[in-house]
């Protein structure tokens, strides 16, 4: 992939190769440019001093200071950051702008800068842009389904839909285990109508969503999603709890059929507020490749749903009484530190899950790997069912490269990934939503705007809850006792493998399935080697980690 940085840059490392002349004239060169300020940080604190610098006119300045100072002021993140406080979104179109700097400029007559750079620079800070780009998808991350699963297609007998509804509600929803519906919302009219991004711009084109915070209009996101040097440390997902109804209404079977009968019939209590005044939980979700979220759990204790009207996601989900590795929860769970990007978690961690050793006998059954975990990858008009309190990460899985010269439309569809997702309270979680609700932490409790709301919920809930369920309730609250209880097991009493290397660890009950290999398309390396990579943002406080709270889903 073409990097956005107008210069070369290579790792650190790469010094060893060159000559003690030319590491002597890099050195002499950096200090020279840089002056005190390359004496006293090294780049990656200099890289994240810049970060806080919260006007381009300042930026700009420092740009104009020397070579190596506009190299590091044409950090791709810094603009973005900028570009969004000033403008937002809403006039973001990436159809002629490749760069969030470029974009910036456009909007500020006379601001661009011209500068001769210093040819090749060699910083491992200022590499890692292009590093996030470069961690190919390891096909050992992607050939492997452990998820128990359940075919719903062909369904055309009404006792067929029974005996999947019993299976579903006694084996997985009872026991808060995971699964895949595979082909539950193949029916639905948005896998048809919304195949492509022409039929989706016809419709939705003008229309703004949500999309990191701020609104912009689907057609901005969608050029936004295709650009060709997408160097984004963080890819914006839309992400809207408030899109049209008639995205839900009229594209899908969520009121009919096996899918109300599954998830709508017997549970979702908090509509029990009224559609106003409950928690966001629906939500219309897009995202480019390569691009998702990174480890958390679902808010207010609720489970969900999430089916893939687009594209591929790749899922690995932990049972809420171990950590994934890699993942630093606070002492009340309320805020997470985790790497930054999904990907970068795969590249570092991924391996650890499976204690480092990968058994090639396909008759591996798990019982020896290091966590107890489960993975899939659903594709267009399969459902994953999220159990509450489980930590799962997702990834949009790049597309496989067009096979002949008129397909180049049609990867660009695909490289637009399109899911609709709800969360829901049923009569298993509702002890641990009570449980969540009681906390009245506003870092736990979440789905509304206005903070003030989210500590009245629990009372509002609970006042409805015995109007209307009262036994439901009763039962419920005996189930919290007197909730005194962690929401999950607190930090020293989460499985680790740092801190339980040889300590067996309990697991909670679940069908024994024994992991299958089945790449479900002809080759399971998706997307061209060069831009299938992946890297951290030097810019962040935190480094190669981000902070997460109680809304990040996915």
């Amino acid at each position: 992939m073409t990097s956005t940085l107008p210069y070369e840059v290579k790792p650190l490392g790469m010094l060893f190769f060159l000559s003690d002349a030319e590491k002597r004239a890099m050195r002499i060169g950096r200090e020279r440019s840089l002056g005190d300020l390359g004496k006293t940080f090294p780049d990656r604190v200099l890289a994240t001093l810049l970060e806080h610098v919260d006007d381009a006119k300042t930026l700009m300045n420092f740009s104009l200071a020397s070579k190596m100072c506009f190299q590091f002021a044409s950090f791709d993140s810094l603009w973005k950051k900028l570009y969004l406080t000033k403008f937002g979104l809403e006039k973001a179109d990436f159809s002629e702008k490749t760069s969030w700097k470029e974009l910036y400029l456009g909007e500020v007559k006379g601001a661009e800068t011209k500068m001769n750079t210093v040819g090749c620079l060699y910083s491992d800070a200022l590499y890692l842009p292009n590093q996030i780009n470069g961690i190919e998808i390891n096909e050992r991350w992607i050939e492997r389904f452990t998820v128990p699963e359940i075919d719903c297609s062909g369904m055309a007998e009404t006792s067929t839909s029974d005996s999947i509804a019993r299976v579903f509600c006694e084996e997985f929803e009872k026991n808060n285990l995971p699964v895949v519906l595979r082909g539950l919302a193949k029916e639905w009219k948005a896998i048809k109508k919304w195949e492509t991004n022409e039929t989706l711009l016809k419709e939705y084109g003008e229309e703004t969503f949500l999309v990191g915070g701020y609104r912009t209009s689907l057609k901005n996101y969608i050029s936004y999603c295709l650009r060709e040097n997408n160097m984004d440390d963080n890819k914006l997902l839309l992400f809207d709890p408030k899109a049209k109804m008639e995205m839900w209404t009229e594209n899908t079977g969520v009121s009919e059929g096996l899918f109300h009968e599954l998830f709508s019939k017997n549970g979702d209590y908090f509509k029990v507020l009224g559609e106003q005044k409950r928690p966001h939980y629906k939500w219309v979700i897009f995202g480019p490749s390569r691009s998702g979220s990174t480890f958390h759990v679902d808010p207010n204790g609720t489970s969900a749903w999430n089916a893939v009207i687009r594209g591929r996601k790749k899922w690995i989900m932990f049972p809420p009484d171990e950590v994934p590795p890699g993942v630093f929860p606070s002492e009340d769970n309320a805020n997470v530190v985790c790497p930054l990007t999904p990907l970068e978690w795969y590249e570092n961690f991924y391996d650890t899950c499976y204690g480092n050793k990968f058994d090639e006998d396909d008759n591996d059954d798990g019982e020896t790997n290091a966590y107890h975990f489960q993975e899939t990858i659903c594709e267009a008009g399969d459902v994953l069912f999220v159990p509450s309190q489980w930590w799962h990460c997702v990834v949009n899985l790049p597309s496989a490269p067009p096979t002949d010269e008129g397909a180049e439309g049609e990867d660009q569809d695909k490289n637009v990934h399109l899911a609709l997702t709800a969360n829901f309270v049923s009569r298993s979680n509702l002890p641990t939503v009570l449980k969540i609700l009681d906390t009245k932490n506003s870092n736990l409790v979440s789905g509304y705007d206005d903070k003030t709301q989210r500590h009245s919920l629990g009372e509002a809930f609970e006042e409805r809850m015995r109007e209307l369920y009262p036994e439901i309730l009763r039962e419920a609250r005996e189930k919290t006792g007197a909730n005194t209880s962690p929401i999950r097991p607190d930090r020293a009493s989460q499985t680790s493998v740092e801190k339980d290397k040889d300590v067996a660890r309990p697991t909670p009950p679940r069908p024994r399935r024994r992991p299958t290999k089945k790449p479900r398309v002809a080759s399971a390396l998706h997307g061209d080697a060069s831009s299938s990579k992946v890297h951290v943002s030097p810019f962040s406080p935190s480094s190669s980690f981000s902070f997460g709270f109680g809304d990040g889903r996915f």
